[in-house]
């Protein structure tokens, strides 16, 4: 079962690194660039890091098939199709709550005393006064988003969001779990089955 896992995993950690070691040797480089000698070997330990996510997914899919055949396409297919339609059945409630972050924010902006408003008539010296103006927005537009009333908002989004995700993936984990678990043990005892007849 390892090799069922271990196999497609360094396959493709090791096609990452390939990718990334080819793409540095034959890639044009700055002048003052490292040495290739150097880049290569850097490159392809780099590729190897970014392939093991991938790796670890590709190893996972293929030891779930071993595990229990063409059964592991329910959870690939539930889950996903349980949230997108909790989410499009919740739209209206999620819209709802995303324009009362806008409202909060419209109200706190209307409250507020904003300092890049102090500039005036130094806004018609052109694109050099953007380098005084956008820190000051930057601070305006901070200010609004920690306003009390604006991440209330944004925390009661988030919660119905998460509450919402989790009422679609809990029910479809539970049948894919049920399913993947009766899959497993069938083919076990096909397993089983087909060991005795041979010894």
């Amino acid at each position: 079962m390892a090799r069922a896992f271990l196999r497609p995993f360094a396959i493709t950690v090791l096609l990452f690194a390939v990718v990334y070691a080819v793409v540095i040797a034959f890639g044009e480089t700055k002048p003052d660039a490292p040495s290739k000698a150097i880049l290569v070997p850097v490159a392809f330990g780099y590729g190897a890091f970014v392939g093991l996510w991938p790796g670890l997914i590709v190893g996972g899919l293929r030891l779930g098939w071993v595990l229990t055949g063409a059964w592991m396409m329910v959870p690939i297919v539930l889950v996903p199709l349980s949230v997108a339609l909790a989410l499009w059945a919740a739209s209206g409630l999620l819209e709802g709550l995303a324009l009362d972050i806008g409202r909060a924010a419209m109200q706190a902006g209307s409250e507020h005393e904003w300092l890049a408003e102090g500039v005036g008539r130094a806004a018609h010296a052109g694109p050099v006064i953007l380098v005084i103006l956008l820190p000051l927005l930057l601070v305006d537009l901070g200010a609004i988003a920690l306003d009390p009333q604006v991440l209330w908002a944004m925390i009661v989004l988030l919660l119905v969001f998460a509450g919402i995700v989790a009422l679609a993936m809990i029910p479809a984990g539970l049948v894919s779990a049920l399913v993947l678990a009766r899959a497993y043990v069938v083919r076990l005892r096909a397993r089983m089955a087909a060991r005795r007849a041979a010894g």
